[in-house]
C-alpha cells in the first residue's frame, strides 16, 4: 500500500466498504483531519480483529465492543474510553447495519408494552426525546423489579392485581441502585407509567399516589445574579471567536428573557422571525410561545450566525457545539456554558435560571403583579411564580406585625427578616 494512500482505504475486512462514507461523516460533522485518521483507525483494528474472532459487522453487540476494547487496552495501543466507539458504531446504525441502540437494553418480554408507552409518551404526553428515553427506562426498571424473583409469575399476571403497598416495595428496591438526586427523577418516572397503566385499563386508579415524593433539603431563597454579575458575565466573552459570540447570544437570552436552558437549546433558525421582529419559544409540555425579538439579541444571533461553522445536514439547532462532532446544544450544555463564563468573569458561579429567577425578582420590584411574572415566564401554575416573592425580603417588612407585649413595632420579626 502507497504511504500517501488515504486513512480509509488501509481499512479491509468486513467493515472496508463502510470506510470511506465513515470518514465523510466524521468530517462533515467538524472533526479534524487527525481526528478522522485516528478513527479510521479504530475502525481498522476492529476489523481486522472480527476477521481474527471470525465475526463480522453484524455480530457487534455490546458484549462484543467490550471484549474488542479489553484487547485494545490489553495492548496498551490506545486509550480506550467508553465513548471512543460511539461514533463508529452511530455511523453503523444509521445505516441500519446494526440494530437501534436502546437505553440500557430494555427487557424483551415487556417490548410491546413498552413500546405502546412510548407511543403514549410521544403522541399524547408531546414529551421530548430525552423525557422519552429516561421514562423508558425506569419503565423497564420497574417491570424487572416487579417481576422478582424470576420464578414468580411475570410482571403481566401482576399487574392486575397490582396494589399501594406492592408499588412501594417495587419503587423501594428500584431505586437502591440510584444516587440522590437521580433518585426523584425515578420516582417521577414512575408515577407516569402508573397513570398510564391505569389509563389503558391494566391497573386499578390512583396508584400513582403510592408512590411518595423525594425527600428535599431546607427551603432555599431561589439563586439569582445581580445586574452588575450579570454584566460581568456577559462581558466576558471573546466576540472575536465563534465560541465566545455563540456564549454572548446565550447569555443574552437568558438575561433578557429569563428563558429556560432547554428553550435555547430547542431554537431553531425557522423560530427566528426576523421580519417580524419575533422568534418562537418552545417551552415545556409542547408549550409555544412568541416572543418580540430585541434589538441587542437579534444583533447578537446575527453576529453568531455569520461566523458559524456549517451545520450538519438537517439540522436546523441555531446553537451549534463549537467543537467535533458539531451538533446541536443541549441543556446540559447551557449549563456549562453559563459555568464557563463565571469563571471567566471571576463571579460566583450561579446556573443559568439564576437570571430568570432574576428577572422575576425585577418585575417583582417594579410592581408586576404575578399574574404578569407568571405570563412572561411562561409558567402553567402561578404557584410556581408565588416562589418569587420569597425573595423579595425588604418588601416583606412593612408587612410584620407588633410582636405581643412588645413596645417596639414588630422588632423580634424584623430581626428574624434581616
Amino acid at each position: 500500500m502507497h504511504r500517501h494512500d488515504p486513512p480509509e482505504a488501509r481499512v479491509g475486512g468486513s467493515l472496508a466498504v463502510w470506510a470511506a462514507g465513515f470518514a465523510a461523516d466524521l468530517t462533515g460533522r467538524g472533526y479534524s483531519w487527525s481526528s478522522v485518521k485516528h478513527h479510521l483507525h479504530l475502525m481498522a483494528d476492529l476489523s481486522a480483529w472480527l476477521a481474527e474472532q471470525g465475526l463480522v459487522a453484524e455480530d457487534l453487540t455490546q458484549p462484543v465492543v467490550d471484549r474488542f476494547c479489553g484487547v485494545l487496552r490489553a495492548r496498551g495501543s490506545y486509550l480506550v474510553k467508553a465513548t471512543s466507539m460511539e461514533p463508529l458504531l452511530g455511523y453503523l446504525r444509521n445505516l441500519e447495519v446494526l440494530p437501534p441502540h436502546r437505553a440500557d437494553g430494555l427487557v424483551c418480554r415487556a417490548g410491546v408494552l413498552l413500546q405502546e408507552y412510548e407511543r403514549y409518551l410521544r403522541v399524547e404526553r408531546r414529551a421530548r426525546e430525552v423525557t422519552i428515553i429516561q421514562y423508558l427506562r425506569y419503565a423497564a426498571e420497574f417491570l424487572t423489579a416487579l417481576s422478582e424473583p424470576s420464578d414468580g409469575p411475570g410482571f403481566d399476571a401482576r399487574l392486575p392485581s397490582l396494589d399501594g403497598a406492592q408499588v412501594l416495595d417495587v419503587v423501594s428496591r428500584q431505586i437502591v441502585d440510584h444516587r440522590l438526586p437521580s433518585v426523584g427523577a425515578v420516582l417521577t418516572g414512575d408515577r407516569a407509567f402508573l397513570r398510564f397503566l391505569e389509563r389503558t385499563g391494566r391497573t386499578t386508579p390512583s396508584l400513582a399516589d403510592a408512590v411518595p415524593a423525594a425527600a428535599r433539603g431546607p427551603s432555599r431563597l431561589p439563586e439569582q445574579v445581580d445586574p452588575g454579575t450579570a454584566a460581568a458575565i456577559l462581558g466576558s466573552c471573546n466576540r472575536t471567536t465563534e465560541g465566545g459570540c455563540r456564549d454572548h447570544a446565550v447569555l443574552l437570552l437568558l438575561h433578557r428573557y429569563g428563558l429556560r436552558p432547554v428553550e435555547v437549546a430547542r431554537l431553531e433558525l425557522p423560530d427566528l422571525r426576523w421580519r417580524a421582529g419575533e422568534f418562537v419559544v418552545h417551552g415545556k409540555a409542547g408549550r409555544v410561545d412568541v416572543l418580540p425579538l430585541l434589538h441587542d439579541v437579534g444583533e447578537a444571533i446575527v453576529e453568531y450566525l455569520r461566523i458559524r461553522r456549517a451545520a450538519p445536514p438537517g439540522v436546523a439547532a441555531v446553537f451549534l457545539s463549537a467543537r467535533a462532532p458539531v451538533q446541536p446544544m443541549r441543556k446540559n450544555s447551557i449549563g456549562a456554558l453559563v459555568e464557563r463564563a463565571c469563571a471567566r468573569a471571576g463571579v460566583t458561579r450561579v446556573g443559568p435560571r439564576a437570571f430568570r429567577h432574576a428577572l422575576g425578582h425585577d418585575l417583582l420590584k417594579r410592581g408586576a403583579s404575578l399574574v404578569e411574572i407568571r405570563d412572561v415566564l411562561r409558567h402553567r401554575d402561578i404557584d410556581t411564580t408565588t416562589a418569587y416573592t420569597r425573595v423579595d425580603v425588604s418588601a416583606l417588612r412593612p408587612l410584620v406585625r407588633p410582636w405581643p407585649g412588645s413596645g417596639t413595632r414588630g422588632r423580634p420579626a424584623q430581626e428574624a427578616l434581616r
